[in-house]
């Protein structure tokens, strides 16, 4: 039987942030009147779709991930220490290119806000939306 090895870089380096790319998180909270399974299944099944289907978004960004919650833990995560609050969030979308500018492009570019900005309102609620931007560090990569 073939054992998994994993291969652990050690370094004594400090981390530090990341130069050559930055990333855009953005916290989903779903349309009013919609269930979450409606929320998920449309924002996985058909946005994605019509999202990574756009011109600047091949052009722009380097990667797009949707991280999706899983509900079967809410009660767990409600008995743990480090949320003392139940979140309207249920998703986060991330969005990584070589600049916060290039991110940004994708957002004001015409065929955007043509395309995929109607198709939002179909899901998502942007007025619950939360919006993170910057640099990051990966300190654990196995």
């Amino acid at each position: 039987m073939a054992s998994e090895t994993a291969t652990t870089t050690t370094t004594t380096n400090p981390p530090s942030l990341r130069t050559d790319r930055a990333r855009l998180v953005v916290l989903m909270a779903p349309k009013p009147g919609l269930s979450f399974e409606e929320f998920d299944r449309y924002w996985l099944d058909v946005h994605a779709n019509i999202f990574s289907s756009i011109a600047i978004v091949k052009r722009n960004l380097l990667k797009y991930e949707q991280f999706h919650l899983d509900p079967k833990y809410e009660g767990v995560i409600a008995a743990s220490p480090l949320a003392k609050s139940k979140t309207p969030f249920r998703g986060i979308a991330i969005f990584e290119a070589t600049s916060l500018d290039k991110i940004f492009e994708v957002f004001q570019d015409e065929e955007y806000l043509r395309v995929v900005v109607p198709d939002e309102h179909n899901f998502f609620d942007p007025e619950k939306a939360q919006i993170l931007a910057g640099p990051f560090a990966t300190i654990i990569d196995l």
